[in-house]
């Protein structure tokens, strides 16, 4: 790699204005991000004061592999160490995507849109949005670390711990915007580098749920920097060296983004777009045909994940069910989670309400793969060859509504089949896993919805549908610890999914949310047919 001084002019004056524009996201992620963490430590706090309570439930956790599988072990009874469990997966999640939204939208997005060209010809070098990029991303990441810190210490949390803490939290949003400094430099627009950012996100995720703490495919969650946090193992011994780990890749990652940034020409990606035939495949003859082509990579590969994981979860049903029915303690735990229903029907509800907001992330995705394509100029080809805006529109929403489901259905049929096998009650076990599947779709199709909103009346506030999910997980989140307001509660869409398998039965409040869905999808189209396209 061959940079000089010059490369990194400007640097200064892009900072300045990465922090002119996002004055007000900045805060409002730093507040969100903390909010979560300090939140879930007073709910233990008030929740758990007594030490004894505090044993009963880390042996409930612990002899469950289910949850030690979704969200770790538990490695202290301590406040701090039921925090750093309750958060070792909801914590990086959100932290990751809030550092690669901000590593995309002041690389790649400007980059599309032509706003880095303007710049590069003026005083600022080749390197300086890049560079601001990071410097902004990383400042971001610590700052919310110093909120979380003196967040915990308020709390009356050791502070040494509570740094720990913080700093792997800091450091997991600094690995994934170097991630995706490296997503931006290898593809061509916006949408790709989200689309594959976000599924490494994912695919660790998938490692770290496979590599069971205790199990004999432990040394799989090395694999993953999910896995990384975990082993910190803040308030239960403070592996530091751990941090080294992080820092190794964030380094190496660093340094592959500037490189690969010198190779390319702007406006290009390393990989670049192979030219297409001269002429078209008679399977491209449509509109809908070529909404699958764009949306067929993504399905695939989150129906290959989710299979994955409905088969290891299925296997695991059986022994789990044992677990639970000879510990009355965690089964009411269990039950507070998943329904008022027998062992193993709340441990397939917990597991489904814990994957819901998963799904919905897929949902986003797909829904904004269209305002990618209008970003790439794509659409205006499309819509000046005879295809009409409504025709266009809903052919991409089509798999933006039916890709989740199928991947959900793909996933229950998956975890049912396998369950089933496993007990020899096939015919019993796995309707009603996929009935129970099922009626998370309305609350799936509600960010849809959201996403086809912003798309049709404000796209460039599309990016908003990741905020409207965020909330979403905290009012979930903090609804498991906090007597919430039913008002408050009553926003997230899961709130209204009825637990089939704890006997609800479906009824107007799902169908209201259906009818929102699709309201807030009608609203999408209509004002994409009213509006001009933008860049």
């Amino acid at each position: 790699m061959q940079t000089k001084r010059d490369d990194f002019t400007g640097t200064a004056a892009m900072i300045k204005l990465i922090l002119r524009r996002d004055r007000i996201v900045l805060p409002v992620f730093i507040i969100f991000m903390a909010l979560i963490v300090v939140g879930i430590a007073a709910s233990f706090v008030s929740l758990y004061s007594d030490a004894a309570a505090r044993q009963a439930f880390f042996i409930q956790i612990q002899s469950n592999p289910s949850i030690v599988a979704l969200l770790g072990s538990v490695l202290d009874p301590s406040i701090g160490g039921l925090t750093a469990w309750r958060t070792s997966v909801a914590g990086p999640i959100i932290i990751g995507l809030i550092s690669l939204f901000l590593m995309i939208r002041h690389t790649r997005s400007e980059e599309r849109k032509g706003r880095l060209e303007l710049l590069d010809s003026t005083a600022v070098g080749r390197q300086a949005a890049l560079t601001s990029a990071f410097i902004t991303t990383f400042g971001v990441n610590i700052i919310i670390a110093v909120v979380i810190w003196l967040g915990l210490m308020g709390l009356g949390l050791p502070a040494a711990s509570s740094i720990v803490l913080s700093l792997s939290m800091a450091l997991f949003g600094c690995l994934f915007a170097a991630i995706a400094g490296v997503c931006v430099q290898l593809t061509e627009s916006s949408g790709d580098a989200r689309y594959l950012s976000i599924s490494l996100l994912v695919a660790f995720f998938v490692l770290r749920i496979l590599g069971w703490d205790d199990g004999g495919n432990s040394w799989i969650s090395w694999l993953s920097p999910f896995g990384w946090v975990h082993y910190v193992r803040p308030f239960a011994g403070d592996e530091l060296w751990v941090l080294g780990i992080f820092i190794i890749f964030i380094i190496g990652l660093v340094f592959t983004a500037y490189w690969l940034s010198s190779m390319r020409d702007i406006g290009s990606g390393i990989i670049t777009q192979r030219p297409g035939p001269a002429t078209a495949s008679k399977n491209l003859k449509s509109s809908f045909a070529l909404a699958w082509r764009l949306h067929r990579g993504m399905f695939i590969f989150w129906t290959l994940i989710f299979v994955l994981m409905g088969i290891m979860l299925g296997f695991t049903g059986q022994t789990v069910n044992e677990i639970i029915s000879t510990n009355p303690q965690f089964m009411s735990v269990i039950m507070q989670l998943g329904g008022d229903a027998g062992p193993a029907d709340s441990y397939f509800a917990m597991v489904l309400a814990f994957l819901g907001e998963i799904f919905a992330v897929y949902a986003i995705l797909a829904t904004l793969k269209l305002r990618s394509e209008e970003s790439k100029k794509h659409l205006e080809l499309v819509l000046s060859n005879g295809v009409s805006r409504k025709d266009w529109a809903l052919s991409n929403l089509v798999f933006a509504v039916l890709g989740p489901a199928a991947v959900m259905i793909m996933f229950a049929v998956s975890f049912g089949l396998t369950y089933g096998l496993n007990t020899g009650n096939l015919s019993h076990d796995l309707p009603r896993i996929l009935n129970a599947a099922l009626v998370y779709l309305p609350a799936v199709w509600i960010f849809t919805g959201i996403s086809m909103t912003f798309f049709g009346l404000i796209p460039r506030l599309t990016a908003l549908s990741w905020v409207a999910l965020g909330l979403v997980v905290i009012i979930d989140l903090l609804g498991e610890f906090f007597d919430i307001n039913q008002l408050i509660l009553d926003i997230s869409p899961f709130t209204h999914v009825p637990k089939l398998l704890a006997g609800d039965s479906v009824g107007l409040p799902i169908v209201l949310v259906l009818v929102a869905a699709a309201i807030l999808m009608v609203i999408g189209i209509m004002g994409f047919q009213r509006r001009d396209i933008t860049d």
